[in-house]
Parts: structure tokens; C-alpha cells; sequence
């Protein structure tokens, strides 16, 4: 990664650049790096020590910044499935951040994925379907607790726990949605260090 995305941005600048983006109905042009700039301007908020003061002032410029990369986010992803909807215009993909673009696959594949199955079951291939099943149910989730759990059994039947508070563990999908939905545990994301 460059120095550049290091940067300090201002909330002027990003603001601006959220203003721009609602204010016009096309996709804007962007700095490519805008949300590694915001997420580096927030950790150089929070990396400081400041008086009682500073710091209130600091959490809402924090917050500031949080508040407009998700408008941004927002506006701009509405904007590119309304121009694959109208497929009228060639979606320009320079003006795409790379993080938008990561959002966009993620929606491609979950997409891909539900016209594999509708064309599984419709061309009654069963034997796949299985596969398919026995894959997801085989699909682990690591998760962080934010609350002790007693020992349980998972739909594997393998014993799990005892659980205390910020323990990790690596759990089959379904219980771990159930966990993490009764909030007594996190999702750990995998990390791009």
C-alpha cells in the first residue's frame, strides 16, 4: 500500500465529495483510494491522546467520517445496480473503487450461485444438490464470544464449549448464524494484513 492512502483527508473534502456524489444522478469520479483515506483519517483520530474536550470533539469528527464513507458507500452502490438494472449504459468501471468492487462480486457470486441452483433443481440433477448440501454443512464460521455460553452440541454432534467471554472458536455455519443472530458471539473476519 502506498503512503498516499495514509493521508490525512479532511471532513471538508469528504464531505464535498459526498455532496457531489448526491447532488448529480451519474456515478462520480472519486479519488480511488477514498475509503482507505477515510478509514486512515479515523484511525489517526483515534491513535491520539487527547484532553477530556479534544476527545468529545474527536469521537464526532470520528463519527463524521464514519457517517459520510457509508452515505457514499451507499448512494454509489445504489447508483451502479440501478445502471445494471437499466442495462442502458455501460457501467464505467474506472470510477468504481476497489472496495465497491469487492461489494459487487460478493453480489455477483451470491447471484451466480442462486441461478446454479434454480438450474440444478430444474434440470433435476439431485446428485449435485447433495453435494452442494453436504459442502454448506461442512462450512465452518470463526466467532469471538461476547458472552459465556454453556457446553453445547452443534448439528455436527460434536460437543462445543464452555464458552467465556472473548474466547475464539471455529463452529459449523449453523450454529454459529445462531449465535451470532442471538448476539453472544461475533463474526471474526478474515484479515488482509
Amino acid at each position: 500500500m502506498s503512503n498516499n492512502t495514509t493521508d490525512n483527508l479532511s471532513l471538508e473534502i469528504a464531505y464535498n465529495i459526498l455532496l457531489k456524489e448526491f447532488q448529480n444522478p451519474t456515478l462520480q469520479e472519486i479519488p480511488y483510494d477514498i475509503y482507505q483515506k477515510i478509514a486512515g483519517s479515523i484511525n489517526n483520530l483515534k491513535i491520539n491522546e487527547y484532553e477530556t474536550q479534544e476527545k468529545l470533539i474527536v469521537i464526532k469528527m470520528s463519527e463524521i467520517f464514519s457517517d459520510i464513507s457509508s452515505l457514499l458507500l451507499q448512494i454509489r452502490l445504489e447508483k451502479i445496480h440501478e445502471l445494471e438494472k437499466t442495462q442502458v449504459f455501460e457501467i464505467d468501471y474506472s470510477k468504481i473503487s476497489d472496495e465497491e468492487k469487492y461489494i459487487l462480486d460478493g453480489e455477483h457470486q451470491s447471484i451466480t450461485r442462486l441461478h446454479e441452483i434454480f438450474s440444478l433443481i430444474n434440470n433435476g440433477q439431485p446428485k449435485v444438490l447433495e453435494k452442494i448440501s453436504e459442502r454448506i454443512k461442512q462450512k465452518r464460521v470463526l466467532i469471538r464470544f461476547m458472552k459465556p455460553m454453556e457446553q453445547f452440541v452443534g448439528v455436527d454432534m460434536a460437543k462445543y464449549g464452555p464458552f467465556n467471554c472473548e474466547d475464539v472458536a471455529n463452529l459449523p455455519l449453523e450454529n454459529a448464524i445462531s449465535l451470532i443472530n442471538n448476539k453472544i458471539a461475533s463474526e471474526i473476519f478474515a484479515s488482509f494484513d
